[in-house]
């Protein structure tokens, strides 16, 4: 990152509000040094709030996150990480699952629910990344984020879902709609949960079908370059969208940003300075880059994986980001 920008996160740092913030910040995010980073972490499940760790900068809210404050019945399932607001869709769950008793209902408890609008200003932060993991209500907590993504955000994560494991839960297609109308890009998709179904689960073949992944979304060009002819400090959205692109190793995608700000002649010369320099010493090319073969070699050892895996209920595939 150029250094000129990472000095302006020193006085205006990224703000991460995390929902559904069980197990504590992703470890991506350790990039930033002391002050360079905030989070504004939701977490709705006491069990998993009382865990989550007390440092400076990290601000924790035991409030689920939606599109209307109010009280709202959490539904706690046996296996905590399906906890939701949303009753479980046991329609797909006992077709697809191996342990459908994790969605099982143990209990409902009356929580309080915030939007993320209403956050930011209580706290007086300005959210720039938003990580969404509430299975099933996603699409709720940007309708309560009207205003973040209007004036401030630059990256957003969202666990999305191509069937219904809740009831009345909305999929990827409407949640990729709602994103696109507010300016934002869908830049990748990853950690795809694919689950063979049940009954099938030991037939070969090594993919089942494809149930959640990780959705990434990045302000388009057009958006950002808007946001910063308004901003009292261009400089700061770059550093914080550079930032933003750095923890998903998308640094190019900056690169591309800056290179539209210096167009429109926003960015004072000793940043447009410093980028010029950046771009002229960043390691374009891997250790294998020169390799020849290195796709038949990439794509053997892909044959050679699906192989060997063991033929599993469910499979991970392609992390999300670059390493």
């Amino acid at each position: 990152m150029p250094a000129s920008l990472r000095l302006h996160l020193k006085h205006a740092p990224v703000v991460l509000a995390d929902a559904g913030a069980a197990g504590g910040v992703h470890p991506r995010w350790s990039i930033f040094g002391p002050s360079e980073l905030q989070v504004l972490g939701f977490e709705p499940d006491v069990r998993a709030f009382d865990k989550l760790p007390k440092q400076q900068d990290l601000f924790w809210v035991n409030a689920a996150l939606g599109a209307n404050s109010e009280d709202v019945d959490l539904l706690v399932t046996m296996h905590q990480t399906n906890t939701s607001l949303l009753s479980p869709n046991r329609a797909v769950i006992d077709r697809v699952y191996q342990n459908p008793s994790d969605f099982d209902v143990v209990k409902s408890l009356r929580v309080p629910c915030t939007t993320l609008d209403a956050s930011s200003q209580k706290f007086d932060l300005k959210i720039t990344s938003l990580k969404a993991d509430t299975q099933g209500t996603e699409l709720a907590i940007l309708q309560g984020a009207e205003n973040c993504l209007s004036q401030s955000l630059h990256v957003v994560e969202l666990e999305v879902e191509f069937s219904q494991l809740y009831a009345e839960q909305p999929l990827f297609a409407e949640v990729d709609i709602f994103m696109r109308e507010r300016g934002f890009m869908l830049f990748d998709l990853g950690n795809l949960l694919c689950h063979k179904w049940r009954r099938s689960a030991h037939i070969v073949g090594r993919k089942g079908q494809l149930i959640a992944a990780d959705a990434l979304y990045f302000r388009t060009p057009e958006s950002f370059s808007t946001l910063c002819k308004i901003s009292l400090d261009p400089v700061a959205e770059l550093a914080r969208y550079w930032a933003g692109c750095a923890v998903y190793g998308y640094v190019d995608l900056a690169f591309e940003m800056a290179l539209e700000l210096i167009k429109l002649q926003t960015l004072p010369e000793k940043v447009v300075e410093d980028i010029v320099k950046w771009e002229k010493t960043v390691n374009r090319r891997s250790m294998f880059s020169l390799t020849r073969g290195r796709g038949r070699t990439a794509n053997l050892l892909r044959n050679v994986a699906d192989k060997v895996d063991a033929v599993r209920h469910s499979h991970w595939l392609n992390p999300l980001g670059n390493p």
